[in-house]
């Protein structure tokens, strides 16, 4: 089965209710949209900022095709405002920051982590490369509402052609992993910037 043009998956024991309320507010007849519950998974093997969230949006490339065209634009400004009002209801300072366990001989707790457990975004942009939204799980309504506002910007841009490497840190040279780019929300200059999912010192031993 192919991709959906928007899509959203969160695990079963969340509140449904909100995620109706997307797809009510972003579907459309000429749209593939669909949500999807899934059971609660057990421990991760793996790099954490790889590691589904419990609330994933996704966007598809057919999506970028279709409706980045002048007779979509009305469309992609209420798919980002859409994602704007659910990403308020799982990113704050109210919501339960949450902790990870790693699969193996000897598992590990992480620490807190840096970017929130319960919610991304994640965008296809074609030729195999996707692109995770990373948030802080702190983040106030209003960095919510600019992160999205700066990630779709980001996207449309890149879909485009006319994204500028130099509005987005660490993107010249960056190494996807796996196929896919993790870009994070930079409170403090309210831009992107790219992490990578590697520790440096990992890095510097298999160069």
């Amino acid at each position: 089965m192919s991709p959906p043009h928007i899509g959203i998956s969160y695990v079963e024991d969340l509140p449904r209710q909100p995620f109706d309320d997307f797809v009510a507010e972003v579907q459309r007849p000429d749209l593939d949209v669909r949500c999807e519950a899934r059971e609660r998974p057990g421990p991760y093997a793996g790099l954490e900022w790889l590691i589904p969230t419990a609330v994933v949006v996704f966007i598809g490339r057919a999506y970028f095709d279709a409706f980045l065209k002048e007779a979509g634009k009305d469309h992609y400004q209420l798919l980002k405002a859409a994602i704007q009002k659910l990403t308020k209801k799982f990113v704050g300072s109210s919501m339960p920051v949450g902790r990870i366990y790693f699969a193996g001989a000897n598992k590990v707790q992480s620490p807190t982590p840096k970017y929130s457990l319960a919610y991304s975004v994640i965008a296809n942009l074609g030729d195999g490369l996707s692109v995770k939204l990373l948030l802080q799980p702190d983040l106030s309504a209003e960095e919510c509402n600019s992160a999205v506002e700066v990630f779709t910007a980001f996207l449309e841009a890149g879909i485009k052609g006319t994204l500028d490497p130099d509005s987005v840190e660490g993107l010249a040279g960056a190494k996807p992993v796996g196929g896919t780019l993790l870009v994070a929300y930079n409170r403090e200059s309210k831009k992107l910037l790219v992490e990578d999912p590697i520790p440096k010192h990992v890095r510097e031993r298999q160069a």
